[in-house]
């Protein structure tokens, strides 16, 4: 039976952090998951196993925080749903390789030292998630957090990655201080967190208004996947977004936001579309902030954000750097006879090279769906000159699972690192402003 427990403890491990995270929303669970990882490792010692029991917590962890991986795969990809859960758990085995990693190098070293490197290890990895061979990240121990003002605070200091940092810290800290023989390391590793968080959190700069006002409108048409797909729908999709746009002017906006996919055309390929486009700026006397695809000059296409107003379309045009990967493009390694079918224009789109400020009232920063959880993105559009940061979403993909909060959450960490408004326009799900603060 104690052969047992050690396995328990990992996956548990990986559960009660996502747990922790938005939709089930049980914050301080995310300072509970390090413990639980730890005291897996040292029960359970050998030259594998601690690798074989971070595997076990990553994956867990993965499967159940994206869950809605399933139904996505199984109502939209055509997908049979054993076959779809098959997918979700093979991601997440993928995905959990990571987890192996840190739990593995955190074995290496006494007792102790595990205290003060699982956390870097762990931290690290999530980070190199970000670039190939993964090039696929979604959430983390961060997100647990954005409702708490005071750990938000420390954001533009040391980004969610200095936050994810501080709670498997903290959480470290605690399992070292409940045991005898590490109890002053324990101690030591939470005075070291808390410290760094006050100092991170007092360092931050005070965002301060500047320049003209601006009016922004984020529009949320509500419209379903499977109207979107009709194509006996598209007047009446483009009909709704011409009056709420129309709607949003009358009170007296500067700028519009649709969000991703709103209009069932193309601006590149259709003339009465892009002349109804630029026509309605002109009247309305709006700037229009919208999501096409575009066609690309060398040959494939791009999911592109365009910049419309009384003088045409803006030459400048972001095309989406981050594409999502069985959504947008299906990665080589997992090319099968199935993949095919999860995505219309399977390998169709290129992505973009970098961050590209649409040149409006105010400068924009344009992050396109999941783009959203790559902190380097934002940051470089800042660094490019954006003073507003937007996001275009379409979210009806998610249903009513947990995806939409957690994606969200995402946005609310942008807004704080970047000290930018953030202003997102999803086609369903969670439309919002938010302070930088």
């Amino acid at each position: 039976m104690t052969a047992v427990i050690p396995w328990v403890l990992a996956a548990a491990s990986g559960l009660v952090l996502a747990l922790a995270l938005p939709g089930p929303g049980l914050s301080l669970l995310a300072l509970l998951f390090p413990g639980l990882l730890l005291e897996a490792i040292d029960r359970g010692p050998g030259r594998w196993r601690p690798w074989l029991l971070g595997w076990l917590a990553g994956t867990v962890f993965w499967v159940v925080t994206t869950n809605w991986v399933v139904p996505v795969m199984h109502m939209y990809g055509g997908l049979p749903q054993l076959l779809a859960v098959g997918c979700l758990v093979g991601m997440g085995a993928y995905l959990g390789l990571l987890w192996a990693l840190a739990a593995g190098v955190a074995s290496l070293v006494p007792r102790g030292w595990r205290i003060w490197i699982f956390p870097s290890a762990l931290v690290s990895i999530v980070v190199l998630q970000r670039f190939p061979p993964y090039g696929f990240t979604w959430t983390g121990a961060a997100s647990a957090f954005t409702d708490w003002p005071w750990l938000m605070a420390s954001l533009p200091v040391w980004g969610a990655t200095g936050l994810g940092w501080w709670a498997v810290a903290t959480g470290a800290g605690l399992w070292g201080l409940a045991r005898p023989a590490t109890r002053r390391t324990g101690g030591t590793a939470l005075i070291v967190a808390f410290g760094l968080l006050a100092v991170a959190a007092l360092a931050a700069p005070v965002p301060s208004p500047s320049g003209e006002p601006l009016t922004v409108a984020a529009l949320q048409p509500g419209t379903s996947l499977e109207e979107k797909w009709d194509p006996s729908q598209s007047r009446e999709i483009a009909e709704r977004v011409w009056a709420m746009t129309a709607s949003a002017a009358e009170q007296g906006v500067d700028i519009v936001l649709w969000p991703e996919s709103a209009m069932p055309y193309r601006l590149d390929n259709d003339p009465a579309y892009r002349e109804a486009v630029v026509q309605m700026a002109g009247e309305l006397e709006v700037e229009i902030v919208f999501n096409s695809v575009a066609s690309l000059a060398a040959g494939g296409f791009a999911n592109s954000a365009y910049l419309v107003n009384s003088e045409g379309v803006s030459p400048q045009r972001y095309d989406k750097v981050h594409l999502v990967p069985f959504g947008e493009f299906v990665p080589g390694w997992a090319r099968f006879a199935f993949t095919e079918s999860l995505v219309r224009e399977v390998g169709a789109f290129t992505p973009g090279t970098e961050p590209v400020v649409l040149p409006a009232a105010a400068p924009l920063g344009v992050a396109i769906c999941f783009e959203v959880v790559f902190p380097d993105l934002a940051a470089a559009e800042v660094r490019a000159g954006a003073q507003i940061l937007t996001t275009l979403t379409n979210d009806g993909w998610y249903g009513f699972s947990w995806a939409p909060r957690q994606h969200f959450a995402q946005v609310r960490l942008r807004a704080s690192e970047t000290q930018r408004w953030f202003v997102r326009a999803a086609l369903t799900g969670i439309s919002g402003f938010i302070d930088p603060s």
